[in-house]
């Protein structure tokens, strides 16, 4: 996987997946609002990474700071229910002072 330092917005997808080409634009440009880079990993051709991050499903977000997972969600969310969850979790990790 590419280089995780700093913070990152990874998103696990299947090329067959609807859901997770609906959940790519609204991350790519939720990313850079909240000082993040966005990462996308293919399942398919990165397997290993499923095992290692324990991907259960598609698409599934992870949020990481220098590589270290904060938050994570499965599934397809709404546009809006993204930026609500990124907002927060962004904000808890904050206060959490890393």
């Amino acid at each position: 996987m590419t280089d995780l330092k700093g913070m990152c917005i990874v998103e696990f997808y299947g090329d067959a997946c609807a859901s997770c080409h609906a959940v790519m634009p609204v991350l790519s440009a939720l990313a850079p609002r909240f000082g993040y880079r966005f990462i996308r990993v293919d399942l398919e051709a990165d397997g290993a990474a499923a095992e290692k991050y324990s991907i259960t499903r598609v698409p599934t977000a992870i949020l990481m700071d220098d590589g270290k997972e904060f938050a994570r969600f499965s599934g397809y969310q709404p546009p809006e229910i993204l930026e609500i969850w990124l907002e927060s979790k962004t904000e808890e990790h904050k206060n959490d002072g890393k």
